[in-house]
């Protein structure tokens, strides 16, 4: 099994191939929101270094979100035309959940002795997305890359991802009796804030982002499972209103009673 993920959700884009033995090529390029002139190049660049043709892939895995409105559009329709052109099945993850993966193979290659894992996504506006995760078993084969040697955990969820303002999720955290820890640019973000909360910490600058090789590992097992679905199917995981739609609202004269 070949895969190719791709990761837009956040600044950063990024690409993986993975196979069965793990990630055989990945790039990721932080040039801010410019995702439509990075992602195509990457995906070119990861294929040639690994001596692969886009033929040769069995599935494409793509991050769905929430994340950054045009980062998701971007991704999300470079991965269905891929798959759409290929022929193979579309596999998709939620951002926060390939945060907090990331952060338990990072962490804790085996999954265990580690805090409630509560990933934080900047969604900009003064508000994050974010959800909680336990890191649950391991035995996976799918390696995080060659040579590394660690396991890859599993992420369970804790209840359902939302909507947050920082000061409300603070106050959602300071009601929780267990450590946690944060992570990603939300988390980063508001750092300080998080961090009065006792028995929280935010995790450092390499949680910042989804990781691409996370997404290949969670994304190729899926596929192996045959969880794959075709490119028509799968949408991204938004949250909101775009920005465009916010501002158009926002600036669109009242309308008078009646809808006159």
């Amino acid at each position: 099994m070949l895969l190719l993920a791709i990761e837009s959700a956040t600044d950063v884009a990024a690409v993986a191939l993975a196979d069965d033995s793990g990630v055989v090529a990945h790039v990721a390029l932080a040039r801010g929101r410019r995702h439509a002139e990075t992602l195509a190049p990457a995906v070119s660049f990861a294929c040639r270094s690994a001596g692969i043709a886009l033929g040769d892939l069995d599935a494409v895995g793509v991050d769905v979100g929430p994340g950054l409105f045009t980062g998701l559009r971007v991704g999300l329709a470079t991965a269905k035309a891929l798959a759409f052109a290929l022929g193979v099945p579309l596999v998709e993850a939620g951002s926060l959940e390939v945060l907090a993966l990331g952060a338990a193979r990072c962490r804790a290659p085996g999954g265990t002795g580690l805090p409630l894992l509560i990933p934080v996504v900047d969604a900009r506006r003064g508000e994050v997305f974010s959800a909680r995760f336990r890191a649950v078993g391991t035995g996976s084969a799918h390696q995080p890359a060659r040579g590394t040697g660690s396991a890859v955990s599993a992420v369970s969820p804790v209840g359902e991802e939302g909507l947050w303002s920082p000061e409300a999720l603070a106050a959602d955290l300071a009601g929780l009796d267990e450590p946690c820890l944060c992570l990603g640019d939300g988390a980063r973000r508001y750092r300080d804030l998080l961090e009065s909360v006792p028995g929280v910490e935010v995790a450092g600058p390499g949680a910042t982002h989804p990781d691409v090789a996370a997404l290949a590992a969670l994304t190729l097992s899926r596929a192996v499972a045959g969880l794959g679905r075709p490119p028509s199917a799968v949408g991204a995981r938004y949250l909101r209103p775009a920005d465009v739609r916010i501002n158009w609202e926002q600036r669109a004269p009242a309308r008078p009673a009646g809808g006159r």
